[in-house]
C-alpha cells in the first residue's frame, strides 16, 4: 500500500468518527494552549517586575510543570472512547485484507493528523491568548500595563515536545490493543457487553469508613503549622474512599434499589438502575473521578479566592497605620528610644510628608507558659525544650506557650482611649483568652499578680510576630498590661535571664500619613535604610520596619497571583471534567443505542424514553456534585488552618467564598448536564443503521 492510501484512510477515519474527534482534539488543543500561556507567563519580564513577580513566576513554573503532567493521563482518556469506537472499524479493515501492520501504519498517520491539528490549533489559540491572560493577571494586581505583543518560542518548542511525546505513547498504546486482539475481538467489540458486577458491600463498607475517617480528620485539624500536609495526607484518603464508594458503594445501593420493587418496577426508574448497576463497575472510577475533580477545583477556588478577598483584613489587622518603625532598645538604655524618635519625625520634616496621627511607646515581649489559668513569665523555656532540628517536637512544646506582648496601662489608655485603673498587683489580659481563663500572672522573679480584667480588643499595634523572630507566629497571643512599668521590671538583669528565656523590648513608633501610597512607599524606603544604619551602629539589634502601601501591594500581588493561577488550573479541571462527563454518555449513547430501538418497538414511548434518560443522568450528575460538596464541607476547617498559617483569620468570609463558588460551580455544572443530556438523547433515538 502507498503512502497516499495510508493517508487518505487516516483522514477517512477522523472525519466519520468527527463526533468524538472534534472534542478529542478540542481538548488536546486546550491543554497545549494552557500550557503554552503558563510558559508565556513564567517567562514574561512583565510579570517578573512586579511587586512578588519572583514569587508569582516560581508559581506559574509550577502551573506549568503541573500542567504538563496532567497531560498525560487526561490526555490517555480521552483518546480511550476514541479508540473503543473504532476497534470495530478497524477489525473490518482486518478481515478485508489489510494486515496489522498495515493499520498500524494508517494508525500512525491518524495520530500525527491529529497531533499537527492539535498543535497548530493549540499553539494559535495560546499565542492569540497568552497576552489577554498576561493583561488579566496584572489587573488583577492592579498594575500598569503593555500592549506588547511576542511569541515565547522557548514555550512553543517545550510543547511541541512533550506533547510530541505523550501523543507518541498515546500511539503506542493503541498499537499494544489492535496487537492483542484478533480481527473478530476487533469486530465485536462495539457490541460486546461485561459482566454484571458482584455487589461488594465489604469494599463500600470500607469506602464509606475511610471516607468519614477522612472527614474526622479534616475537621480536627488545629495545628496551622501542620495544616497543609494533615489537609493533604486526608484528601489522599478521601480519594481511596471515593474510589471504593462509587465503584463499590453504588453496585451496592443498586442492588438494594433492585429489591424495593414498588421503585425498581417503574418506567422511569426500572432502565435507570439496571443500566447503572450494569456498568458501575467500568463507569464507576469515572463518577470518581468527576467527583475528585470538583473538589480539587472547588477547594483551589475557595482557598485562593478566600485568601485574596481577605488581603485587606490581613493588612489592617497587622500593618494598622500607614508608617511603622520598630527598633530593639535594652532594659535601661529607654532614653534612646526618644533620639530614635527625634531622628524619625526629622526624616518626616525633611521629606515634607504630611504626619496625620503619630504614636510612639516603649514595650517588651516574651514567650510564657500557660496552664491551669497561670500565665508563668518565669517558666525555663529552654529547660525541656526538643533538641534543634526536631520540628515535631517543638511544635508540640510550643502548644502550651503564649506569645506575650507587655505594655504599661499609660501607654494602653492613651491607645485605646480608656480609662481603665489597677492597683498594685493587679493587672488587665487582652487578647484571645477567654474572660475568666487567665486568673493571675507570676512574674519573672516569682511574683504573682491577679487578672483583674479580661478583654477581647487588643491595642491598635503592630503585630508582634511580625518582628519577633523569637516568638512562634502560630501561637496564640495575648496582651499583658501592668500599673507600674518600673516596679515590674525592677531588678530584672537581661544577661542572667536570657539563658532561661527570651525577653525582647523595643520601642515602637507609628505614623499615619496624607500622603499617595508610592509617596508612602518611597518614604516607607528612607525608613528602612535609616532602620538598617541604626541596627548596624548599636552592633545588629533586631529592627523592622513597614509601609502599609507596600506590604498591601506586595501582598495583593502574591493573592492575586496564586488566584490567576488557581483560575487556570480550576479551568483545566473544569474542562476535564466535563470531557469526562461528555465521552461518558456519548459511549453509554452508542451502547444504550440498541436497547433503546427495542423498547420503542416493543411499546416504550419517546416520552417514557426521555423520562428515563434524565432519571438515570440526574443520579449520574447529582451523585459526584453532592458528594464534592460533602467533601468541601468537612475540608474548610482544614482550607481555614491553612490560611491561618499566613496570617488570614476570618473564618465567616471564607464560609462565605466557600458557599459563592459551590453555587457558581454548580451552576456550570448543571449547564455541562443539560448538553450531554441533550447529545445523550439525540443518540440514542437516533437510528441504529445511521
Amino acid at each position: 500500500m502507498n503512502q497516499r492510501l495510508y493517508r487518505k484512510l487516516a483522514w477517512t477515519g477522523i472525519w466519520k468518527n468527527r463526533q468524538l474527534y472534534v472534542p478529542y482534539l478540542i481538548s488536546g488543543s486546550v491543554m497545549v494552549m494552557v500550557f503554552y500561556i503558563l510558559a508565556f507567563l513564567a517567562s514574561s519580564d512583565k510579570v517578573n517586575q512586579l511587586r512578588g513577580g519572583a514569587a508569582i513566576t516560581t508559581l506559574l513554573i509550577c502551573g506549568e510543570l503541573l500542567a504538563g503532567i496532567f497531560s498525560i493521563p487526561f490526555l490517555f482518556y480521552t483518546s480511550s472512547p476514541l479508540m473503543k469506537k473504532r476497534k470495530k472499524e478497524l477489525g473490518l479493515y482486518n478481515i478485508l485484507g489489510m494486515n496489522k501492520g498495515n493499520i498500524m501504519v494508517s494508525m500512525f498517520w491518524e495520530t500525527l493528523m491529529a497531533y499537527g491539528m492539535i498543535m497548530a490549533l493549540g499553539l494559535f489559540s495560546g499565542i492569540l491568548f497568552s497576552k489577554a491572560a498576561e493583561l488579566g493577571l496584572v489587573n488583577i494586581m492592579e498594575e500598569e500595563v503593555d500592549y506588547h505583543i511576542y511569541v515565547e518560542w522557548k514555550g512553543v518548542l517545550t510543547a511541541l515536545v512533550l506533547y510530541a511525546m505523550i501523543y507518541f505513547l498515546i500511539f503506542l498504546n493503541s498499537i499494544r490493543q489492535i496487537h492483542q486482539n484478533n480481527p473478530i475481538e476487533l469486530l465485536r467489540s462495539g457490541s460486546a457487553g461485561e459482566r454484571p458486577p458482584k455487589s461488594r458491600w465489604v469494599l463500600a463498607a470500607g469506602g464509606m469508613g475511610l471516607t468519614v475517617c477522612a472527614y474526622l480528620w479534616a475537621v480536627r485539624i488545629e495545628n496551622p503549622r501542620e495544616a497543609m500536609m494533615e489537609l493533604m495526607a486526608a484528601a489522599g484518603v478521601i480519594i481511596v474512599g471515593t474510589y471504593l464508594l462509587f465503584v463499590s458503594g453504588s453496585v451496592f445501593l443498586c442492588t438494594q434499589l433492585k429489591k424495593r420493587k414498588h421503585y425498581y418496577y417503574q418506567t422511569a426508574h426500572f432502565v435507570t438502575v439496571a443500566s447503572l448497576a450494569y456498568r458501575m463497575k467500568r463507569n464507576g472510577a469515572s463518577l470518581a473521578s468527576i467527583c475528585i475533580l470538583a473538589a480539587a477545583i472547588l477547594t483551589a477556588l475557595v482557598g485562593t479566592a478566600g485568601f485574596y478577598a481577605g488581603v485587606d483584613g490581613i493588612i489592617e489587622q497587622h500593618y494598622p497605620y500607614d508608617l511603622g518603625i520598630v527598633l530593639e532598645v535594652p532594659r535601661g538604655e529607654e532614653e534612646k528610644a526618644a533620639v530614635y524618635r527625634k531622628e524619625a519625625e526629622e526624616i518626616l520634616a525633611g521629606m515634607n510628608a504630611e504626619v496625620s496621627e503619630a504614636l510612639g511607646l516603649y514595650e517588651a515581649g516574651m514567650d510564657a507558659y500557660f496552664e491551669e489559668g497561670c500565665l508563668d513569665l518565669s517558666y525555663d523555656l529552654y529547660e525541656n525544650a526538643p533538641e534543634n532540628g526536631d520540628v515535631k517536637g517543638w511544635n508540640q512544646y510550643i502548644e502550651d506557650f503564649v506569645c506575650v506582648r507587655i505594655l504599661q496601662l499609660e501607654d494602653y489608655n492613651r491607645i485605646c482611649q480608656a480609662f481603665e485603673e489597677l492597683d498594685d498587683g493587679e493587672v488587665l489580659i487582652a487578647g484571645e483568652i477567654p474572660q475568666g481563663e487567665m486568673r493571675r500572672i507570676q512574674n519573672w522573679d516569682g511574683r504573682m499578680y491577679t487578672v483583674k480584667k479580661t478583654v477581647k480588643e487588643r491595642p491598635k499595634l503592630s503585630a508582634f510576630r511580625l518582628f519577633n523572630q523569637y516568638s512562634d507566629m502560630m501561637m496564640k497571643s495575648v496582651t499583658l498590661v501592668v500599673p507600674d512599668w518600673n516596679v515590674f521590671w525592677d531588678g530584672f538583669d537581661a544577661q542572667t535571664w536570657n539563658s532561661r528565656n527570651e525577653v525582647l523590648f523595643f520601642t515602637e513608633y507609628n505614623w499615619n500619613l496624607d500622603e499617595e501610597p508610592d509617596r508612602q512607599i518611597g518614604i516607607g524606603e528612607v525608613f528602612y535604610h535609616w532602620a538598617e544604619e541604626v541596627s548596624e551602629e548599636w552592633g545588629d539589634l533586631q529592627g523592622s520596619y513597614y509601609a502599609k502601601a507596600e506590604k498591601w501591594t506586595k501582598l495583593k500581588s502574591l493573592a492575586g497571583g496564586v488566584l490567576f493561577l488557581a483560575f487556570v488550573i480550576s479551568g483545566i479541571f473544569v474542562f476535564a471534567a466535563t470531557l469526562v462527563m461528555y465521552y461518558k454518555q456519548i459511549s453509554e449513547g452508542y451502547e444504550d443505542q440498541k436497547q433503546f430501538t427495542i423498547m420503542q418497538k416493543i411499546g416504550m414511548t419517546k416520552k417514557e424514553i426521555r423520562r428515563s434518560i434524565n432519571s438515570q443522568m440526574l443520579t449520574v450528575f447529582a451523585l459526584p456534585l453532592i458528594l464534592a460538596g460533602i467533601h468541601l464541607t468537612f475540608a474548610l476547617p482544614g482550607i481555614y488552618q491553612v490560611l491561618k498559617a499566613s496570617v488570614m483569620d476570618d473564618w465567616m468570609l471564607l464560609v462565605r467564598v466557600a458557599a459563592v463558588s459551590f453555587l457558581l460551580f454548580a451552576g456550570a455544572y448543571t449547564l455541562v448536564y443539560f448538553l450531554t443530556a441533550r447529545t445523550y438523547y439525540r443518540i440514542v433515538n437516533r437510528p441504529i443503521n445511521d
